[in-house]
Order: C-alpha cells, then sequence, then structure tokens
C-alpha cells in the first residue's frame, strides 16, 4: 500500500545536516513535543480512539512514518521540520498561494486584495521599501501549515496556522536543477543559510523555489526570506540589511 505523502527522494543529505546541528535537534524534539501539547485547542483533531488505533497499525502496516505523525501530533514530517524553521516553505506549496503578494515590484498595493492591510503596516514598508537588482521587496501575507485526520471520514486535512503580514526579500539563487539536485539536495544547499538566519533574525520565515523564477531564458531558484512585521517591525531596516548580509555571505 502507498504511503500517505511522496516521499522525498534523497533525503539523507538533508536529515545528516540536521542531526549533525545540536541546536536543529533541540528545535525539532521542541516543535514535536509543544504539537502533541497543543491537540487539545482542536476539535477535529482528537481522534476517536478506534480511527486513531486504525491510523497507527496502517502506519506500522505501511512503515509509513507521516501517518504515525499525524495520528500523534496532528503534523505530517515534512510538517514538522518546517515548522521548526528546519527546512523551507515551497513558495505555492500543492498549488495553494503562499505567500500571498500584497504590493506590486513598485511597491504599490495591488488592488481588490481579500486581505485586508493596515495602514501602519503599509506605511512601515513604504519606508524602507528598496528597489535593487536581485532583490525584490514586497509586503506579503503568509502562513504555516499542517496536516492531520478528519476524525469522521480519515481522510488528510490541512489546517493553516500562524498567518501573519511582513516583509518579503526574494533573492535569485544559483540553478539546482542545472546540477540534478532534488528538492530535499537543494533544501540542504540552503541549510546554512536557514541556521544563520535563525541564528540572527529568529522566527523569520524562508520560503524556496526550486527552478522558480525565469527572465531573459534564463532560470533561477528564488530564496524568499519573510520578516514578520509582529517580531520585525522595529528597527526593520537592519533587520533587512542583515538578511542581505546573511543570503549573500557579506
Amino acid at each position: 500500500m502507498a504511503t500517505i505523502f511522496p516521499r522525498e527522494e534523497k533525503a539523507e543529505m538533508l536529515f545528516d545536516k540536521i542531526l549533525a546541528n545540536p541546536e536543529a535537534c533541540r528545535r525539532l524534539k521542541r516543535t514535536f513535543y509543544d504539537a502533541i501539547d497543543s491537540g487539545d485547542e482542536f476539535v477535529t483533531e482528537n481522534l476517536p480512539a478506534k480511527q486513531f488505533t486504525a491510523a497507527l497499525f496502517d502506519a506500522y502496516e505501511n512503515k509509513d512514518l507521516t501517518a504515525f505523525l499525524m495520528a500523534v501530533c496532528q503534523n505530517s514530517m515534512f510538517d514538522l521540520l518546517r515548522n521548526a524553521f528546519l527546512i523551507p516553505f515551497k513558495f505555492n506549496a500543492d498549488g495553494q498561494t503562499n505567500p500571498y503578494f500584497l504590493t506590486d515590484e513598485e511597491g504599490k498595493l495591488l488592488e481588490n486584495l481579500p486581505i485586508h492591510v493596515k495602514e501602519k503596516e503599509y506605511e512601515k514598508f513604504r519606508k524602507v521599501y528598496q528597489k535593487r537588482d536581485k532583490i525584490k521587496m514586497y509586503l506579503a501575507h503568509g502562513y504555516k501549515k499542517r496536516h492531520c485526520y478528519d476524525s469522521e471520514t480519515m481522510e488528510t486535512q490541512e489546517y493553516k496556522m500562524g498567518e501573519h503580514d511582513g516583509v518579503l526579500l526574494i533573492y535569485e539563487l544559483p540553478d539546482t536543477v542545472k546540477e540534478k539536485k532534488t528538492e530535499a539536495e537543494a533544501y540542504a544547499a540552503v541549510w546554512d543559510i536557514m541556521m544563520e538566519l535563525q541564528k540572527e533574525l529568529p522566527n523569520s520565515v524562508v520560503y524556496y523555489g526550486q527552478d522558480f523564477l525565469q527572465e531573459e531564458g534564463k532560470r533561477f531558484d528564488e530564496m524568499g526570506v519573510f520578516l514578520p512585521l509582529e517580531h520585525f517591525s522595529d528597527r526593520l531596516e537592519r533587520h533587512i540589511e542583515k538578511a542581505d548580509q546573511i543570503v549573500y555571505g557579506k
């Protein structure tokens, strides 16, 4: 029987980097136990005993760790890694817009937005907005997500959490597809940057798009560094400069 989600190819390279970093291991363990502790906050996640047992047995029979984790802590394996800030979020994963761009490349608010933009947030963004080569800046709305079982149908459900507005910095990176790297290998390639971002800019969120951008016939990977205004509103310009320095190794 197939696993719930397709397995990532060559994830061992990424796992090795996490295992070699004590802080990363602590963060993943903390995220796992926090997810278990928060289970009572969500009514749909309290599986009846029979459904829980069935999910547990199916996970064992199919050697499917993600199915086990969804039954125990309402997160898939890669949900835990992303929500522990150990791997990037995919741009527009599963065909869903995330992050949602609130401004255009000129820094102007887009029309007919489904999300209300607070005037103070937009003013804060305009004060720091700059148009630069190889770095794009937007006001955006982002969120994290997790997966769990529906308590009645046992179908996989997806839930948004941690929604926030912030400044999104998008950087062009070398094309990893050309180097025949899988997505897990690409994550490993940017992992050191992510860990430095978490060290210097805790609560920043990294997005990644493999072969995501195409300009003038050339393909690029893109890395997005999202600075939620909830955490980075004060000294925002300095935080943006720090992100630039980390991404480009200055």
